[in-house]
């Protein structure tokens, strides 16, 4: 909000006041009512303006609070580091010290030690690469005995369940494989200087028990460091299907973005929040658009699903509180496929619902767990142009990605890391980009994190900040139209922002309130077949088409 545009407004209001009471005693008499209804009005402005500088404050009181939780913390390590450097030197210099028959003795027995470290390291290594070898094999087989059978039977399912089986099996092999001793470390030197007594006293080194190569010792090597996001090399290319806002629409989804941003923008149309108690929304949280232009809600509270006309009717509604086939609790993310499946992220059974258009269950997956294919709290879904389902594994601090009939394929994630939250903190939204990578809503670190198809890497997205460090605050739902165009629901901000594909600001909508114009913690986002938004108004218990 730009307080300064507030201020002049309230300046020139007071500017009118004055110039609206005449000066004359006798007009001031006969005019006393214009003049408190003036002051009242100036007093309503007023209260107005404290109370949205009440809320910045108290939000810049948060910023702050977790900025000095991050210098603390630093100081914290630093000196943790400096007294860890000391103790390093001290012993190095007692070390030095000692005989040199205790210290002959010493290296010798380093160097036995290494080696049989280092022994069982490629020991390690042989036996996982010959597990994965004998894995590999037998899923080529079973593939190949799939595609043969194709042809002489088309039997087409199994076809379609081996595949994705032995694409599973190619990525759980490779994760395997980075975890595995590196090729390089077989390597035992010991790190001594020539020259007079004094000399190799007063250099004298070590034991090296990795190769420190161009890098340097003590330096992060690749697959080993601390850096949330990085670039590892997979072994097989893939074929990601695209991401599309309504996967089955004949025509691009573009959003509508010709907007005058200084002008206040009603919603065409609120929806599920009338007269008719029974069929309102309870904290609804996701949304989706078919291409038929229905829209289709996740009723969280309520435990059902709701299916709407754009013109807000209500045509069909299914689902019950429960943990059978069709039932739910409290179900948050929703999509529909190009199949017109609803995939519905069940999120207190720590499962993914797969259903019909007319409420007919299809299938499910998962359960409570933190194993591939397991979920805690997943939150949102999206599915590409091969039916391929995203999820969003929320308290596991991850992404999961499936087949169509729910087979784990790969995931992106640093649940195993410590400090995993920094990396990566209950992702929320989830939307399949053009490119086929995989934008998240990193929920509590207030960013998108855009996923590589592959799985294997992901980035920071940089967009454009209005003069503050984060962009964001609580960012929730996400949707990505056909020309790369992300529409984010900024949760906490209380708006909905578009970035084009640079991370260039092309709108805003909304302020915190109850109004026609104004939104409470927007949650879930799609896009209409004609580029129009709909958003779940999630404190209000609506669904605005805008």
């Amino acid at each position: 909000m730009d307080h300064n545009k507030n201020y002049n407004h309230g300046a020139d209001f007071f500017g009118n006041f004055s110039q609206d009471i005449p000066a004359t005693e006798s007009n001031t008499k006969q005019h006393p009512g214009h003049i408190m209804i003036n002051f009242m009005e100036a007093v309503e402005v007023a209260s107005t303006q404290a109370k949205e500088i009440l809320n910045e404050a108290k939000l810049g009181i948060s910023a702050l609070r977790e900025e000095l939780d991050a210098t603390q913390m630093a100081i914290e390590i630093l000196e943790q580091k400096a007294r860890q450097a000391t103790t390093d030197v001290m012993l190095c210099v007692r070390r030095v010290a000692s005989a040199l028959e205790a210290r002959e003795k010493e290296l010798l027995g380093k160097i036995e030690k290494a080696r049989l470290f280092k022994f069982a390291a490629l020991k390690a290594r042989d036996e996982g690469l010959r597990n994965g070898l004998t894995r590999l094999s037998v899923a080529v087989d079973k593939l190949n005995g799939a595609i043969e059978s194709n042809i002489l039977t088309s039997n087409p399912l199994n076809l379609f369940l081996t595949k994705d089986m032995t694409s599973a099996e190619v990525f759980q092999i490779q994760q395997s494989r980075q975890s595995l001793p590196s090729q390089e470390e077989n390597w035992i030197s010991f790190n001594g200087l020539e020259g007079s007594m004094l000399t190799s006293i007063s250099n004298f080194g070590g034991i090296v028990v990795n190769n420190p190569g161009p890098i340097g010792d003590r330096r992060a090597v690749r697959g080993r460091g601390n850096s949330p996001h990085i670039k590892q090399t997979a072994a097989i290319a893939l074929n990601p299907g695209i991401g599309r806002p309504i996967p089955s629409n004949t025509f691009p989804v573009v959003v509508r973005t010709n907007r005058n941003c200084d002008l206040s923008i009603k919603p065409l149309r609120i929806i599920g929040n009338n007269s008719n108690t029974m069929d309102n929304l309870c904290r609804p949280w996701g949304v989706a658009c078919d291409r038929d232009g229905h829209i289709i809600v996740a009723d969280r509270s309520n435990n059902r699903i709701q299916i709407y006309k754009q013109d807000g009717q209500l045509i069909r509604r299914f689902g019950s509180h429960g943990t059978g086939p069709g039932q739910f609790d409290r179900p948050a993310g929703i999509a529909v496929d190009a199949r017109r499946r609803i995939i519905v992220a069940d999120k207190d059974n720590h499962r993914i619902q797969i259903l019909a258009m007319d409420g007919l269950f299809l299938l499910c997956f998962g359960e409570k767990g933190s194993r591939y294919g397991q979920f805690n709290y997943p939150w949102d879904v999206a599915a590409n142009s091969e039916c391929q389902i995203v999820v969003s594994d929320t308290r596991n601090h991850r992404v999961q990605l499936f087949s169509p009939e729910g087979i784990f394929l790969r995931k992106y994630g640093f649940e195993s890391a410590p400090n995993m939250w920094k990396h990566f903190d209950s992702p929320r939204g989830v939307a399949f980009g053009p490119e086929g990578n995989v934008v998240t809503t990193d929920f509590n670190n207030h960013r998108l994190i855009i996923i590589d198809a592959d799985f294997m890497q992901s980035r920071i997205f940089e967009c454009e900040s209005s003069g503050s460090s984060k962009q964001f605050l609580r960012p929730q739902g996400l949707v990505i139209d056909d020309e790369g165009n992300i529409i984010v629901a900024d949760s906490r901000n209380h708006r909905i922002q578009i970035f084009d594909s640079d991370g260039m600001l092309k709108w805003r909508f909304g302020n915190y309130g109850k109004a026609e114009d104004e939104m409470d913690r927007p949650s879930g986002i799609a896009l209409c077949p004609d580029g129009r938004i709909v958003v779940v108004d999630f404190g209000n218990n609506r669904i605005l088409l805008i």
